[in-house]
C-alpha cells in the first residue's frame, strides 16, 4: 500500500492527528497525508502530508457554500483519491476516516488489493435483530458499504470509477434519505458493477465499530487487542467523544459500554490519545465555511437553495460570498420591500392609459418600477439584467406581482429566457424538463405571444405516426420520452394504448409536468376523441392558473400590509407586501376586474411597483390617488 489518507476539517485535527500516529507505527512505510477542507492544519510530525482541498476539486467553493462540513468532507474523497493516485510512483491508495485507529498492519488489505482493484467493508455481515439503532433499515438507507475505509489500486478502471464517483459527489453528495442518498457513500453501492472485481473483507478484524460489534468478542490479551480471537486490525471511533468515554457512539444506542469491560478500556485509552493529540483545543475552532460574510450563519436550507441554484449554472462568485447572501434574500412570495424613487411616468393615471404608456417605447419602465419597490431585486439583479428579466417572468409573474404583458416584446427576445424562467420555478436541471416546464409556465404566468410563441409552435406541432385519429402532439411524445415508466405502462403501439395515454395525461399527468389542460392547442381540445377521454376520466385535476379577475368594485385600497380597519366595509384590499387580495375583514378575495378607484395607502415610492402588480392581476381601474 503506497499511499494511506483522511480527510478533515479543522476541528478534527485531533481525529487526524491521532490516526497518523497510529500508522506511523502499523505501517511506517507507506506515505501518509491530510487533506484539509476549511484551511491549513499543522501537525507536530514532519512526515505528515497535508494537502487543502481546494487544489484537488473544481469549483471548490461552490461547494464549500452548498454542502454542510460532513457532505463537503465526503465529497472530497473521489477527488482526493483520483489525484493521488495518479501521482508518480503510486501503485496503490487507502482511504480512513480520521476517528480510526490502527492497531496493526494492515495485511488483509494487501491481500485483498493483490486479487481485485477495489477493497470494501461491508456494514454488515450478520442481520442487526429489533429495532434498535442502528437496525437493518437504518443501514439500507446508509449504504452497504462503510466508507470509512476504501482501498484502490492506481489502474484506468478505478480511474473512471473514481472520475464517475466525483461527478455524482458534485450535486448529489448529500444527506437526503428522501432522495435515496448518504454523502458519498450510497453512490459505492454500485460500485461492484463498474469494476472488473471487488474484495469485500468480511473480517470481523477491520472497521469495527458501533454498527457491526454487537455478538462480537472484544478482549485484551499479552499481544494487544483481540475480536472474535483474531488481533484487531482497526476501530472506527464514529460519533465518539472524549469528553464522554462511557459512551461508544452519539449514533446509536444498541451497545452499552460496561464499567471495567473491554470496550470500556479501548474507548478510554482512545479518549486519553485524542485528549493527548489537542482535541479539546481542535474541537473549538469554528467551521471555516458556516457563515456568510455579514455573520450570518448558513442554514441546511439555504444550503439547499444554494445547491439548487448551482446546478441550474448560478454564479455567486464561490463560497457563502455576499453574493451568495444576496441571491437567498431573493425568494418567490417573500419579496424584501425596500423602495427608491421609481421612474418617472403616470403612475396615477387610468389603468388603460397607463398599460399603453408601460409598452409604448423601447424602455421598459414596468421592470424599473419594480425593481425600484424591491431591494432583494436590487441586490440580487444588480449585474445580471438576463437574470432579473427570467425571474419577474417566473416566480414574479406567478405570484401576481408583474406580467410580461407590460413589457416591449423586444426586450424579452433573449433565446435563453424562457428556460431560466423555467429553472427559477422548478429547479429542473434537464433541457428536455426546461422546455416542458417552459411551455406550461408560458400559460400560467401569462407571458406575451411573442415569447411563448416558439415553445407552442415545437410543442403543438402533431405527431404523424402518432397522430392518427387522436390529438397527440409533441408535447405529449416529450412527457411519454422522458420517463421511463410511462414507456412501460403505455407502449403507444395501439390506438387503445395511445388513448389510454391521454387519459392519463388529462387526469393529472399534465398537471405533474406543471402544464394547465387550458394551456392546449384549441386543435387539441376541440378534437371529438379529447372529448371523449375527458369524458371517461372520472375527475380532472384543478386549474394550475391563478384566479382571474372578476367583479366590479367601488374602491380598492392597496396597503403595505392589511390590518383591521385599512378599509371601509364596501372596499377591497390589495395586501400589497403579500401580493394577495383581501376583503376589509381579512378574509381570501378574488383580484376585482374593474375598480371605479384605486387609493394607494402606501409610500409614494411604492406606488409604481404596486400598480404594476395590479396591471399583473388583471385589474383595471378608472382613478387612482
Amino acid at each position: 500500500m503506497d499511499v494511506i489518507f483522511t480527510i478533515v476539517s479543522r476541528n478534527y485535527a485531533a481525529q487526524a492527528a491521532s490516526l497518523m500516529e497510529s500508522l506511523a507505527v502499523a505501517e511506517p512505510a507507506a506515505a501518509r497525508v491530510v487533506v484539509t477542507t476549511d484551511g491549513p492544519i499543522a501537525f507536530a510530525d514532519s512526515k505528515i502530508r497535508v494537502i487543502e482541498a481546494a487544489t484537488l476539486v473544481p469549483d471548490y467553493g461552490v461547494m464549500c457554500a452548498y454542502y454542510d462540513a460532513l457532505e463537503l468532507n465526503t465529497a472530497v474523497k473521489p477527488h482526493a483519491f483520483r489525484a493521488l493516485l495518479a501521482e508518480q510512483g503510486v501503485t496503490s491508495g487507502a482511504y480512513l476516516d480520521p476517528d480510526i485507529w490502527v492497531y496493526r498492519a494492515l495485511d488483509e488489505v494487501r491481500e485483498g488489493l493483490a486479487r481485485a482493484p477495489l477493497v470494501l467493508t461491508p456494514h454488515m455481515t450478520r442481520p442487526l435483530a429489533g429495532e434498535a439503532n442502528p437496525n437493518d433499515h437504518v443501514i439500507l438507507t446508509s449504504g452497504a458499504y462503510n466508507l470509512g475505509f476504501m482501498a484502490a489500486r492506481a489502474e484506468p478502471q478505478i480511474d473512471a470509477l473514481l472520475a464517475w464517483w466525483a461527478e455524482k459527489c458534485r450535486f448529489d453528495c448529500r444527506v437526503d434519505a428522501a432522495a435515496g442518498l448518504f454523502t458519498d457513500q450510497k453512490w459505492m453501492d454500485l460500485a461492484p458493477g463498474l469494476v472488473s472485481d471487488l474484495a469485500l473483507l468480511r473480517t470481523p478484524t477491520l472497521n469495527l465499530a458501533y454498527w457491526n460489534l454487537e455478538g462480537r468478542e472484544l478482549a485484551r490479551t499479552a499481544e494487544g487487542w483481540t475480536v472474535e480471537g483474531q488481533p484487531l486490525g482497526f476501530f472506527h471511533f464514529s460519533g465518539f467523544d472524549p469528553a464522554h468515554p462511557s459512551l461508544l457512539s452519539k449514533h446509536q444506542d444498541r451497545i452499552a459500554v460496561a464499567a471495567g469491560s473491554p470496550l470500556a478500556a479501548l474507548l478510554a485509552e482512545y479518549a486519553a490519545v485524542l485528549l493527548r493529540n489537542g482535541h479539546e483545543q481542535a474541537a473549538q475552532v469554528p467551521y471555516g465555511h458556516r457563515a456568510f460574510p455579514s455573520g450570518q450563519l448558513a442554514t441546511t436550507a439555504q444550503r439547499r437553495r444554494l445547491l439548487a441554484a448551482a446546478r441550474m449554472g448560478e454564479d455567486f462568485g464561490g463560497g457563502l460570498t455576499a453574493r451568495a447572501e444576496a441571491w437567498l434574500s431573493v425568494e418567490p412570495g417573500k419579496g424584501v420591500r425596500e423602495p427608491v424613487p421609481p421612474p418617472e411616468g403616470p403612475w396615477l393615471a387610468p389603468s388603460g392609459e397607463l398599460a399603453a404608456w408601460l409598452i409604448a417605447g423601447p424602455a421598459t419602465p414596468a421592470i424599473d418600477a419594480l425593481l425600484a419597490g424591491r431591494k432583494d431585486l436590487r441586490d440580487r439583479f444588480a449585474s445580471d439584467a438576463e437574470g432579473l428579466k427570467a425571474w419577474l417572468m417566473g416566480p414574479e409573474s406567478l405570484d401576481g406581482r408583474f406580467s410580461g404583458r407590460l413589457v416591449p416584446s423586444e426586450a424579452l427576445q433573449h433565446p435563453d429566457l424562457p428556460l431560466r424562467a423555467a429553472r427559477y420555478v422548478t429547479g429542473e436541471a434537464t433541457q428536455t424538463g426546461l422546455r416542458l416546464a417552459a411551455y406550461g409556465l408560458a400559460d400560467r404566468a401569462g407571458w406575451p405571444a411573442p415569447l411563448a410563441a416558439p415553445l407552442r409552435r415545437r410543442f403543438d406541432a402533431p405527431v404523424p405516426e402518432l397522430a392518427r385519429g387522436l390529438p397527440f402532439t409533441r408535447l405529449f411524445l416529450e412527457i411519454w420520452e422522458s420517463r421511463g415508466d410511462l414507456q412501460k405502462l403505455f407502449p403507444l403501439l395501439s390506438l387503445r394504448q395511445r388513448f389510454a395515454y391521454l387519459r392519463w395525461l388529462i387526469g393529472g399527468g399534465l398537471a405533474e409536468a406543471g402544464i394547465d389542460l387550458a394551456a392546449l392547442p384549441p386543435s387539441v381540445d376541440s378534437h371529438p376523441m379529447w372529448e371523449l377521454a375527458r369524458l371517461s376520466v372520472r375527475r380532472e385535476p384543478p386549474p394550475l392558473a391563478r384566479s382571474a379577475a372578476t367583479g366590479r368594485i367601488g374602491q380598492l385600497v392597496v396597503v403595505e400590509a392589511w390590518s383591521e380597519g385599512c378599509a371601509a366595509r364596501d372596499a377591497l384590499v390589495f395586501d400589497a407586501g403579500a401580493g394577495r387580495f383581501r376583503t376589509p375583514g381579512g378574509a381570501p378575495a378574488a383580484p376585482p376586474a374593474l375598480a371605479e378607484r384605486v387609493v394607494y395607502r402606501v409610500q409614494p415610492d411604492l406606488v409604481a411597483a404596486d400598480a404594476v402588480a395590479l396591471l399583473a392581476n388583471g385589474v383595471t381601474w378608472r382613478a387612482a390617488s
